[in-house]
């Protein structure tokens, strides 16, 4: 990110905090704000990585072992809508085994955030989308360990 994105993100979470006072935020911003799971996994399993429709790019990261995903972390470079979804499919992954998590929704990774906005509506297919694909690359990648 250059220095004007970084200071312009920057002067947007101020901005944000400061509504806070006066009440409590969305669950967009509250994601955005203190998302979970941020970052990428050092020396990952598994990277999937997709640029949307709308120009966001969402990164999650895999830990897996025997079959279940011990860890997951996300990146995004886009909005706050889907820097929340990805935040929210990296925590759902965590834990589950690989069936488990390829069958995470859309449904599942917008519910927490109640209302999103229709258009970005393509947030939580986004990180959907995202999290299965670092799932398929892991599963092509023990497939062409065996062979």
């Amino acid at each position: 990110m250059s220095a004007a994105g970084a200071s312009t993100s920057s002067q947007i979470q101020t901005r944000e905090r400061e509504k806070t006072q006066a009440g409590p935020p969305s669950p967009v911003v509250q994601f955005w704000l203190g998302p979970h799971n941020e970052g990428l996994l050092d020396h990952p399993d598994s990277v999937g990585r997709i640029t949307g429709p709308c120009g966001d790019t969402m990164e999650i990261s895999l830990r897996i072992e025997a079959n279940r995903i011990l860890d997951s972390r996300f990146r995004v470079r886009g909005c706050a809508v889907s820097k929340a979804c990805a935040s929210i499919a990296a925590a759902l992954a965590k834990g589950k085994e690989l069936e488990e998590a390829w069958d995470i929704n859309e449904i599942q990774i917008a519910g927490p955030l109640g209302e999103i906005p229709p258009d970005h509506r393509h947030c939580p297919l986004l990180a959907r989308d995202t999290l299965r694909q670092a799932i398929e690359n892991y599963c092509q990648q023990e497939k062409n360990r065996k062979t």
